[in-house]
């Protein structure tokens, strides 16, 4: 029982690898459905299964084919945990999206978690029977980036397949455990689902119906889910997934509570759902409201941490998806807003119980119509908008404002938007500072502003995270998982350490580009800052800092001569990091601008890479320009000498005026390279009276001007730095 025990700890222990807040975007069209269950691994005894596939989609957004090396463990019974009711296979799911650079007490998720799988599995080499499904590992901004790589019972060290996930994308987590799922046949054996999530669902996918789907499907299916990090109302959005399948959802804020929850995981595994406990409670309330409004309940029962009094359509029996609530904890009474339509409904008040969230007791409540209404959230975030129904007269120049708590005035208000042109529904900024405030209805009659209606609205400190690879080299950008307000103009800078001001930024993006959001980096290794800048009614306010270190690397170009003929075209070896716009240029030897070159050529994927020389012969120096955020910068030079090019002309002493004739020419022959013909003292490289380029052969044909004298035969070589006489000779007119 004790090896049992261990065994189902390290179980959970790998699921540190917690699930993380992404971006929304496209949603998943269809749940992964085909993959090779760890059962065939099991039936299939010492022969190896490879290449089970996860085909997640077909047509043409579909996810690459997954592909994992399902090794069969040695012993079949390796694949299962006995439990009193019978063997158990497990599968973890471990997240390994962009939020796992997210910093607890200084380090960040992703080293947390391979540091304590490490642990564990070290300590006991019998460690590690679960399945392993990770996600985010391989794409960015891929919502189908779910892989099976391990399957139950399997030797490959699961700590060896931790330390190579590198967080990079979204998270799929209902997806990821529906995956899992059907890796494991729930319709044919029991099985049970560890989950450790830092944020909720990304990528439209519902939680809550997922664990109704899979408990109807399982013969014995239990999902597990421990809130890693989460608020309490994050933790309301995927606890259903446990509840709906008789798991436990557990709350964990750091390493230590985390640790606790595996425990209390591990031993739920093993031991099967707890006994029902049972509990009492009361609530008194009013037996109906106007829609909208806010009142208060009563209450009066065991009042642990989680629990909560709401308010749900009559006949409503799920513990999520309510209309309204208040935890207990917040004291009494609980305050509650109304829903907006009118109808009856029924108060509740709901016991985080041993078994999950249990109703203790329900009293009906009518909600009416109003005349004038409000309906909102109660409480909100900095900054955010605020969705507001509305009922009102609507009369031309009415309008919604918010105002702090007790404010009378109908003017200075914080934020505010007109009735007109927005029915039913209008969307009001809310002020950048936190407190509390009322929101409200004023009328604009003949004799001026009255104040109609007025709800309580609390704006509350919003959780804001940013997560990313603490030490990066110099070059190419920076990309950043954010969590935050996320409203307009909101933007997430880098600055060097300590700074605080809020202009003068390194580099900006905002956040209206997406998430993850990539910014470029600055152009100089040194510590540096990322914020997270909201830009409210209040003016801008930094919200977040994470610190960023930005590590030195190696540049160089190298030549592949020492001097060249001017006009030719050489090789250069490069070293950098071939941003976008990075470049190597040719300048007069000294020569310290980022502009005014002779040559220049961007650096792509070719190294060496080809860059002509100029026209004009000369001492020069050859460059690495880098392009960063904070402009370009010369990080590595080499001299290179360009030689006169040899050109001879073979050209008649003299020509018949009006008449063709031919001259001969040998030299470099580049591709716009010219002969021409121009009067005797004629400096300027158009304006010619003749010319054909060399490239149409050795010998070519100019035309003689009708009018007598001395002109010049010129030899024009056509440089990156522009048209250069190489060399001329003289030609009489008769």
């Amino acid at each position: 029982m004790t090896n049992r025990h261990l065994l189902l700890a390290s179980c959970a222990t790998l699921v540190l690898l917690v699930a993380a807040c992404g971006p929304r975007e496209a949603p998943i069209p269809e749940v992964p459905e085909t993959i090779t269950p760890a059962t065939d691994a099991v039936e299939a005894g010492d022969e190896a299964i490879e290449a089970a596939t996860t085909a997640l989609d077909a047509g043409d957004d579909a996810a690459d084919v997954v592909a994992a090396s399902l090794e069969a463990p040695a012993n079949t019974a390796d694949a299962v945990i006995e439990t009193p009711k019978g063997p158990m296979t497990v599968m973890v799911v471990m997240d390994s999206s962009g939020s796992m650079w997210g910093q607890i007490d200084g380090s960040s998720k992703r080293d947390i978690a391979r540091e304590a799988v490490r642990a564990m599995v070290d300590s006991n080499p019998d460690l590690g029977s679960a399945g392993l499904i990770a996600y985010g590992h391989r794409r960015k901004g891929d919502c189908k980036d779910i892989e099976l790589m391990r399957s139950p019972g399997a030797s490959v060290p699961l700590a060896d397949a931790v330390d190579t996930l590198v967080p990079v994308g979204k998270t799929p987590l209902t997806a990821a455990v529906e995956t899992a799922a059907n890796a494991l046949r729930i319709e044919e054996t029991r099985a049970t689902v560890i989950l450790v999530t830092d944020g909720i669902e990304t990528c439209d996918a519902d939680p809550c119906a997922a664990g109704v789907s899979l408990e109807q499907r399982g013969i014995d299916f239990t999902a597990h889910v421990i809130g890693f990090g989460l608020s309490a109302d994050e933790g309301r959005q995927v606890a259903c997934l446990a509840e709906e399948t008789g798991g436990r959802y557990i709350e964990a804020s750091n390493a230590g509570e985390l640790s606790e929850a595996l425990e209390s995981v591990a031993e739920a595994v093993e031991s099967g759902p707890p006994e029902a406990a049972t509990a009492t409670a009361s609530i008194d309330g009013p037996e109906s409201v106007e829609i909208g409004a806010s009142f208060t309940v009563s209450w009066d029962g065991p009042g642990t941490e989680s629990d909560y009094v709401d308010i749900v359509p009559k006949g409503y029996t799920r513990t999520n998806g309510e209309l309204s609530y208040g935890y207990t904890r917040e004291g009494k009474p609980a305050t509650l807003r109304a829903p907006g339509e009118p109808g009856d409904y029924e108060l509740r008040y709901v016991w985080t119980a041993p078994q999950g969230r249990t109703v203790l007791v329900t009293r009906p409540i009518e909600v009416t119509e109003a005349e004038v209404a409000l309906i909102a959230a109660p409480s909100i975030g900095i900054g955010e908008p605020l969705t507001v129904d509305w009922h009102g007269p609507d009369n031309p120049g009415d309008y919604v404002d918010i105002v702090p708590r007790g404010y009378t005035r109908t003017n200075g208000e914080k934020a505010y938007a007109y009735t007109k042109g927005n029915p039913d529904t209008l969307t009001v900024r809310v002020p950048g500072t936190p407190g509390p405030y009322d929101l409200r209805y004023v009328a604009q009659a003949g004799d001026g502003r009255t104040v109609l209606k007025v709800l309580p609205l609390d704006v509350t400190e919003t959780s804001v995270d940013l997560a990313f690879n603490p030490a990066v080299s110099l070059g190419g950008v920076l990309e950043v998982d954010w969590s935050g307000p996320g409203t307009e103009g909101d933007y997430i800078d880098i600055v060097p350490r300590g700074y605080t001001l809020r202009s003068g930024e390194k580099s900006y993006a905002y956040i209206s580009g997406g998430n993850p959001l990539e910014l470029k980096l600055p152009g100089e290794p040194g510590k540096y800052d990322v914020r997270y800048v909201l830009q409210s009614a209040d003016g801008r306010t930094v919200l977040k800092t994470v610190p960023l270190t930005l590590n030195a690397i190696d540049f160089a170009v190298e030549p592949s001569t020492a001097s060249g003929v001017s006009g030719d075209t050489i090789s250069v070896t490069w070293t950098g990091p071939a941003n976008d716009g990075d470049y190597v240029d040719i300048v007069p030897r000294g020569y310290t601008q980022t502009s005014g070159e002779k040559s220049y050529t961007y650096i792509k994927a070719d190294n060496p890479l080809v860059i002509r020389l100029p026209g004009a012969a000369g001492d020069y120096d050859l460059r690495y320009v880098f392009v960063s955020s904070t402009g370009r910068a010369v990080k590595a030079v080499r001299p290179i000498r360009v030689t006169p090019a040899e050109v001879v002309l073979d050209v008649p002493a003299s020509v018949v005026a009006g008449a063709p004739f031919d001259v001969s020419w040998t030299g470099p022959g580049h591709a716009n390279d010219y002969v021409d013909l121009v009067p005797e003292g004629h400096t300027r490289t158009s304006g010619e009276l003749s010319y054909a380029y060399t490239r149409t052969g050795e010998t070519l044909t100019l035309k003689a001007p009708d009018n007598a004298g001395t002109f010049l035969v010129r030899y024009i070589l056509q440089g990156p730095d522009g048209r250069q006489v190489v060399t001329s000779k003289p030609v009489r007119v008769d």
